[in-house]
């Protein structure tokens, strides 16, 4: 199939086979799969019960859940699905899960402070006014991602707060944050996880690859998947959002271009000023002296600026 320029329109056919060639890890398909609740409750299992190693009864789930910030010019958050789950052997009170996909390798830089900022938000609207701080929920973030998150090239890899003076001291706060790279090496330990239903999952998730003699649950994910992705109404909001986008990029190409060229004749003017005409024909067939000039002429507004 041609690829389709940002700029153009996109048809049916085109949206349709966009969407075919879509896995999990898609932030589209991903919110498309969980927009109706009980779907979301079925996905938000699978993936919760694989990754734990057993059945987690899911209480509600929420998909593209928006936090507001805490007053008006506060940043917000917006989860790709939070989840409430039962109380389990191993936690001592209810469990929030955010379950996140993530496919913008350029975000991996703010991983750690989004991810500390995501739970104090769930944490600001979970717990009660006049309730003690033991009775705050469990936090499990799940995270993958279509691209390395910390660099090594594993699959796994897991977040908590410790204790550092006391590294054998228990410090917990109830905190936990997952992280599964899709095509990461495998070392999922097997102590703590079912690492081949694990890995398969989320390779699942990332590449949309099924293993020989996948599970039950991985075929009926995929069976999920498969349907949403042949509804109408999801090829149509695709486009839609397709459109905004397209529109977006052309306004701000515009805008882009605008203040480009308002750059170059305001240079070209201070050149002519300075009477260096032979300066405005080499900067204007030279990007290298173009670039030159044009931190000349920065410079010269800075200096004039600081002397008013």
């Amino acid at each position: 199939m041609e690829e389709i320029s940002k700029y153009e329109a996109i048809t049916y056919e085109q949206a349709k086979k966009k969407i075919e060639d879509m896995t999990l890890v898609n932030n589209f398909l991903f919110n498309s799969v969980m927009e109706n609740p009980a779907t979301a409750k079925k996905v938000a299992s699978i993936i919760i019960s694989t990754i734990v190693g057993h059945e987690v009864i899911i209480k509600g789930a929420v998909g593209e859940k928006v936090l507001t910030g805490i007053d008006n010019g506060m940043h917000g958050v917006r989860f790709d699905a939070l989840i409430a789950a039962e109380a389990d052997g191993s936690a001592t009170s209810d469990v929030a899960y955010d379950v996140e996909v993530e496919d913008r390798a350029a975000d991996r830089t703010g991983i750690p402070r989004r991810q500390r900022f995501y739970s104090s938000m769930v944490d600001s609207k979970l717990l009660e006014s006049n309730t003690p701080y033991e009775k705050l929920l469990d936090y499990v973030s799940i995270t993958v991602l279509s691209y390395d998150p910390f660099g090594v090239g594993d699959m796994y890899y897991e977040a908590k707060t410790v204790l550092t003076s006391h590294p054998d001291l228990c410090y917990d706060d109830g905190r936990v944050n997952y992280f599964f790279y899709g095509k990461g090496k495998d070392n999922l330990p097997p102590d703590k996880f079912n690492g081949k239903a694990v890995a398969d999952l989320v390779r699942y998730i990332v590449t949309g690859n099924k293993p020989t003699q996948p599970l039950s649950s991985l075929l009926e994910l995929d069976g999920i998947v498969s349907s949403v992705k042949k509804k109408s109404e999801v090829t149509k909001s695709y486009m839609k959002e397709w459109d905004r986008q397209r529109i977006h990029d052309i306004e701000l190409t515009e805008q882009v271009t605008k203040e480009v060229t308002s750059e170059i004749q305001d240079v070209y003017n201070w050149l002519y000023s300075e009477n260096r005409v032979d300066d405005i024909g080499k900067a204007s067939t030279d990007p290298g002296y173009y670039q030159k000039v044009l931190k000349e002429y920065k410079e010269f507004k800075l200096l004039v600026n600081n002397k008013n």
